[in-house]
């Protein structure tokens, strides 16, 4: 019974560490765009818990690798939460915005 209690102890260990890893290397980058006047600007990625960061113009696609590891790791419930809440949709590509 306690050698189980360990045993499982030691898997919790691993799966957190996978965890803390994972959420370091599994974010989408940041891109610097150039407006029409020369300006420059860097747009973040955002998710769903921070709608704010997204820029209007700015084209965003979905992370890949932040879905895979969130379905790859849905057991956990909080990789998928802080992937896609916090860097879920990447930015791509700049339009400009007429009136801007």
């Amino acid at each position: 019974m306690i050698v189980n209690c360990l045993i499982e102890m030691e898997k919790l260990k691993i799966l957190f560490a996978v965890t803390i890893i994972l959420l370091f290397t599994c974010c989408a980058d940041s891109k610097t765009f150039e407006k029409a006047d020369g300006t420059k600007f860097t747009a973040e990625p955002y998710g769903w818990m921070n709608t704010s960061r997204k820029i209007e113009g700015v084209k965003y696609d979905i992370n890949a690798g932040n879905l895979v590891w969130s379905i790859l790791l849905s057991e956990t419930l909080v990789v998928p939460v802080l992937l896609t809440g916090e860097a879920f949709y990447e930015p791509v590509a700049y339009e400009e915005v007429e009136g801007n």
